[in-house]
């Protein structure tokens, strides 16, 4: 709309929202919605307030992609704790008190409410005639149907069967909406927003764009809601964990994802011309694109709302409530796992982009750049850091840095993924798909391995998954699509023994180094080549005539560091790590050097990565023991264990390459808050073996 007045709009909505005990919503006026709607701008003006409803921090503006976002091969939050609490959801270890649970149920269902108000509202109005209805209303409530959806699919991955209705707290006969099976929601809402999607209108025909909900936008919703119907989840089954299943007629949803996904392909309108980087750069620097690859991209308001790029990008420490540079304080809070950047391609122009190797740090009155050295590191896809100008010394949150809900690669990839599932293999279309998402990966003279050569259905699929693995780091999409597809145990396994084994190499030993490899790049010795020690210098990251020199060297550097892409700040020093994905020999190692000659040999520091093994116990790091606790740890007795309904039991050797068969659930849902169990009145029962409090 930014959307224009959105907070007074919003304002609007909320005097809409009537007293309910089941949603804890204030209710400033007693307005009835159609004494509110008496013409098409009102209406407007509500509309902002649905908007407005998806701004929480609670939502997504912050947890939804951090907090609540699980653990896997791609994400990652480490953890050294061996004892279970009561919120660390993204390892499956949580019980029913936990606060950000409590508040981001509440928001998205407080959400949901506006929604409802507005949509009974708008179709109750005296402007709104059914057998003749106005364009701008029907755009109007297609655009709520749509918001609505998206909290409820929320709602559905969080925590599986969920409270539902479609009434207002003005209409409903019960503050206790029933709970309802998560496949008839998910159908609900399916049939919901396509009455109204084929007649509303394309980006271009809105004033603010990508930046509401267009005709693409719901049905690239409509998809995305049919593939999470069609695929596999966690049901209850007793007093377990639960189990995995799949509806009989999953095959039906496939289809309507593959018939709405190819609308928005066939519809012409976005496409994946710019550059990878540009997609997210231009977020930062609040330019909306109507015509590439964000179909749907929630609209934050500059310094008031959101956290996109404060929890992404280089962490950026304050000294006494500033930064010596303009762009303020970045927590850096959303991970990517540490071995993630070793399975891309090296020509792969993700890569350097979104895994990024380096912070910020404030040590009293000295403020250093400094190699990051952790278990996980930084996701550069969206960084303060890109922002032109910076958002202010002072500034930490709120970045009203735009977040693309919707994109045309996932579009594109989900329709490749329904037609190979279709069909039992890849379709033409199918093929043409994945590779439109690889040529903007692979670009000029590695344009060659943007050919996808994967045939037959199990090659096809991985294909599939692998390409959205790279390209959705931060989006809260993978863990969603190892469960969609049953691979979630599987992959987590795995994810557990790639950190241990690089672990134990760097203790020296290399029980699980080649067994690892092998699973992960179908040839022993692939972890090899790991780098354990690198070579840093800070310095400033480009060779533009005008740039500054470097305070220590007095010179500026002869080739550039880093490209644009990589780091589109000239104004920041870098910690240039020169083997941050190989190993090298000492010869090699002055070879590399040598391409810098401009900077001093004394400026290159020898600095350790994946330091992970603990020498006086002779065991790896808590981080590597705890960071997936709720479904595989290395326990305190040394040995390693599954979790299996809240006990621990044996765990395969890596050697046997186990199924998913052969592996207990990952306990991905969550369990409803105690508060909501107790307003209830015992209407609401928390299963998956948790408790009720």
């Amino acid at each position: 709309m930014k959307l224009r007045n959105i907070f007074i709009a919003g304002m609007s909505a909320v005097a809409l929202v009537g007293c309910s005990d089941y949603l804890e919503v204030d209710a400033p006026s007693k307005n009835q919605p159609q004494d509110v709607f008496t013409d098409a701008r009102a209406m407007e003006r509500a509309l902002n307030g649905v908007y407005a409803s998806m701004l929480s921090n609670n939502t997504f503006g912050d947890k939804l992609i951090s907090t609540f976002c699980r653990n896997s091969d791609v994400d990652f939050v480490s953890n050294s704790s061996q004892y279970t609490t009561t919120n660390k959801y993204c390892r499956f270890d949580c019980d029913p008190s936990g606060g950000d649970l409590k508040n981001t149920w509440a928001d998205l269902y407080h959400a949901i409410e506006v929604c409802n108000l507005f949509i009974e509202g708008a179709e109750g109005s005296p402007s709104y005639d059914p057998e003749k209805p106005d364009a701008d209303i029907v755009q109007m409530i297609g655009e709520a149907k749509v918001a609505r959806a998206m909290f409820y699919h929320e709602l559905i991955w969080m925590f599986g069967d969920v409270p539902f209705s479609f009434n207002s707290s003005q209409t409903t006969t019960t503050m206790v909406y029933p709970v309802t099976d998560r496949i008839q929601i998910l159908d609900l809402l399916i049939k919901d927003i396509a009455e109204v999607a084929d007649d509303m209108k394309d980006p271009g025909q809105l004033s603010e764009g990508v930046q509401r909900i267009s005709r693409q936008a719901a049905w690239a919703m409509i998809a995305r809601l049919a593939m999470t119907a069609g695929g596999w989840y966690l049901a209850p089954d007793g007093d377990t964990y639960g189990k995995m299943v799949r509806t009989p007629n999953y095959l039906e949803y496939y289809t309507i994802a593959r018939d709405y996904a190819k609308k928005v392909k066939d519809a012409g309108i976005h496409s994946l011309t710019n550059e990878y980087y540009q997609v997210f750069l231009y977020e930062c620097n609040s330019q909306v694109i109507n015509n590439d690859d964000p179909i749907f991209e929630i609209p934050f308001g500059k310094e008031s709302t959101g956290n996109i790029g404060y929890i992404h990008g280089p962490k950026m420490d304050q000294y006494e409530g500033i930064t010596p540079h303009p762009y303020g304080k970045a927590s850096s809070a959303a991970k990517l796992n540490a071995l993630y950047r070793f399975q891309f391609d090296k020509d792969d122009e993700r890569r350097d982009y979104v895994n990024q190797l380096f912070r910020y740090t404030a040590e009293g009155s000295e403020y250093t750049v400094r190699m990051e050295n952790s278990y996980t590191i930084q996701n550069g896809k969206w960084s303060k850091l890109w922002v032109t100008g910076g958002l202010g010394d002072a500034t930490e949150g709120n970045t009203g840095i735009n977040y693309p809900y919707l994109r045309y690669a996932d579009v594109l990839l989900m329709l490749a993924e329904a037609e190979n599932e279709l069909n039992q293999g890849p379709t033409p279309l199918a093929v043409e798909c994945v590779q439109a998402v690889r040529s903007r990966a692979f670009r000029g003279e590695h344009a060659d391995k943007a050919v996808v050569t994967a045939s037959g259905y199990d090659d096809f699929k991985k294909a599939v998954l692998d390409e959205r693995k790279f390209e959705f780091a931060g989006e809260n999409m993978r863990w969603r699509d190892l469960v969609r597809n049953n691979m979630y145990s599987v992959e987590l396994y795995w994810t557990f023994f790639r950190y241990l084994a690089v672990a134990e190499d760097a203790g020296g030993s290399s029980t699980y180094t080649d067994l690892v490899s092998e699973h992960d790049f179908g040839v022993s010795g692939g972890y090899d080549k790991l780098p354990y020690t690198v070579a840093t210098v800070r310095t400033y990251p480009n060779q533009d005539p005008n740039a500054p020199v470097d305070p220590d060297t007095k010179q500026k550097v002869k080739k550039p560091l880093m490209t644009e892409r990589q780091f589109p700040n000239s104004s920041m020093q870098i910690c240039f790590m020169l083997n941050p994905y190989e190993k090298l020999g000492s010869t090699e190692m002055a070879t590399a050097k040598n391409n810098y000659k401009d900077i001093p040999s004394s400026k290159w520091e020898n600095e350790d990565l994946f330091s992970w093994w603990n020498d006086d116990a002779q065991e790896p790091k808590d981080e590597i023991r705890y960071s997936l606790l709720g479904f595989i740890q290395y326990s305190p007795a040394g040995s390693i264990n599954l979790m299996k309904d809240g006990q621990a039991t044996f765990c395969p050797d890596p050697s046997e390459n186990p199924t998913v068969d052969q592996l207990p659930v990952v306990r991905y849902i969550l369990p409803y808050p105690a508060a909501e169990i107790a307003r209830s009145q015992g209407k609401y029962v928390n299963k998956y073996g948790y408790s009720q409090q």
